[in-house]
């Protein structure tokens, strides 16, 4: 009561207009209108972030910053560009490896959807396509992690190596096939 008396004595007959500003019609549109905002300010960030990124595109090989990278299955830098290799997932995850053993493992041990698969061709160091590519698996061949797997874009230079390095050659299908790499379980053990 005293609160209401001193209000009247300070600010004498309350107008209309000061009425509609104390109203809950008034308190509803200040609090639509800030949501409103609030949303189209968040929503314009988040459209400004997307716009910032590069495009992704299946058919494009990822980027390795060699000596930079780490690889998604051992934490090792990338260092080789002819034993890297890499997926690309659904969701537009980039695995990257610096063996291609490693990228059969991790693939196989965690099941991702995966739309493109890339790997080196050993001599020219380009880019293919993993599934189009022809391997040799060889304990003879030297790689980062001792898969003894390389790629090759030529059914002629695979047969090659595959004879230089007393390897077999393989297909896609055929190394991502759980017996193809029972026999380098030991991969890890580089004591010998």
């Amino acid at each position: 009561m005293v609160a209401k008396f001193f209000r009247k004595s300070l600010l004498g007959k309350q107008s209309p207009q000061r009425n509609f500003f104390n109203s809950k019609v008034f308190q509803g549109q200040f609090l639509r209108n800030l949501i409103y905002t609030a949303t189209t300010l968040v929503l314009l960030g988040c459209t400004s972030l997307m716009a910032c990124q590069p495009n992704l595109s299946f058919e494009d090989p990822p980027h390795i910053y060699y000596g930079e990278d780490v690889c998604d299955q051992c934490s090792m830098i990338i260092n080789e560009e002819r034993f890297a290799s890499s997926y690309v997932t659904k969701d537009g995850t980039i695995r990257r490896f610096d063996d291609i053993g490693g990228m059969v493992i991790y693939d196989q041990e965690h099941s991702e959807e995966v739309v493109a698969y890339w790997v080196h061709d050993f001599e020219t160091e380009e880019w293919i396509d993993a599934k189009k590519a022809i391997y040799v698996i060889s304990k003879e061949t030297t790689t980062p992690m001792a898969y003894g797997i390389i790629a090759f874009n030529s059914a002629h230079d695979a047969s090659r190596r595959a004879s230089e390095f007393k390897g077999t050659v393989v297909n896609f299908v055929e190394l991502f096939s759980s017996e193809i790499l029972s026999g380098f379980d030991d991969h890890d053990d580089h004591d010998d």
